[in-house]
């Protein structure tokens, strides 16, 4: 077995969360994890948690001051070291698991392989094993320990959009891989979907601000250019977001000009990145 009686430490960055939706994140998994790091982005009294009986795991962190993704990461990567678990599990607010469980069995199992693991997303989820991925969102992905701290942790260079990416193919050029877990779902919200018709087409937008687009656009790209062995996912990333998602903004979007002008931004930024 790849670890026994693994002990979890599941991390949840929250920014106004919506209440209801977050108390469901947690429940669907937190049979499986032995503690939860809650870093606040955002004020959050822990009294609307504990009525739904969830304080007992929760260990509260952040001052509410939004200081992103990556640095309550590393917060929870050092507090699971010091606290000697097994794995640290990353998780958004608005995610939801179908068979934590199970995923976690197989990581558990005789057939695992070394490195790291997500679940299928949406879509993407899947019968089986394991698989290879292209990457992993941090949403639902467990990572060993000992993978953690070998890759260095989080980049805070990347508030929010990028640090999966970049905490990937890191941990690809260290030789660990990173693997999807077969017969289990997240759940994952993308942005704030809506459903817009165009000359009779149907198409799904994600209303990313412009702050989330520059971000995106800029770190990924560095990331692209940071690492080798990103040529599959540089090809998906520009097919998507230097044809697909501009379409879409163009023809379904408010703000459009700001966020042509974030994407630009993002772009000559990371244009200026120097590895």
């Amino acid at each position: 077995m790849l670890f026994q009686a693994m002990r979890i430490l599941a991390v949840i960055p929250v920014y106004n969360p919506d209440i209801s939706l977050l108390v469901k994140c947690i429940k669907s998994f937190e049979s499986g994890v032995e503690s939860i790091v809650l870093w606040r982005n955002s004020p959050l009294d822990p009294l609307q948690l504990e009525v739904y009986g969830l304080a007992c795991k929760l260990h509260l962190a952040g001052d509410g001051a939004n200081e992103g993704v990556s640095k309550a990461y590393n917060y929870a990567l050092e507090y699971a070291r010091e606290g000697g678990f097994d794995a640290i599990f990353t998780m958004d607010q608005d995610s939801v698991w179908e068979g934590f469980d199970r995923f976690v069995a197989k990581i558990e199992g005789p057939s695992a392989p070394p490195g790291f693991y997500g679940p299928g997303v949406n879509d993407r989820a899947f019968n089986g094993g394991f698989r290879e991925a292209l990457t992993l969102i941090s949403s639902g992905t467990l990572i060993p320990l000992k993978v953690a701290l070998k890759a260095g942790g989080w980049n805070e260079d990347f508030k929010v959009d990028g640090i999966d990416n970049d905490f990937f193919f890191r941990c690809r050029e260290l030789g660990i891989r990173g693997w999807e877990v077969g017969d289990c779902v997240l759940h994952h919200q993308l942005g704030r979907v809506e459903f817009k018709r165009f000359a009779g087409i149907r198409f799904r937008t994600y209303n990313y601000s412009p702050e989330r687009l520059y971000g995106i656009y800029r770190n990924n790209l560095i990331v692209i250019k940071k690492y080798s062995g990103t040529k599959e996912f540089g090809r998906a990333f520009r097919r998507n977001w230097f044809w697909r998602k501009p379409i879409r903004i163009l023809l379904g979007e408010r703000e459009v000009c700001a966020k042509f002008n974030a994407i630009c931004r993002g772009v000559r930024d990371a244009g200026r990145y120097k590895p």
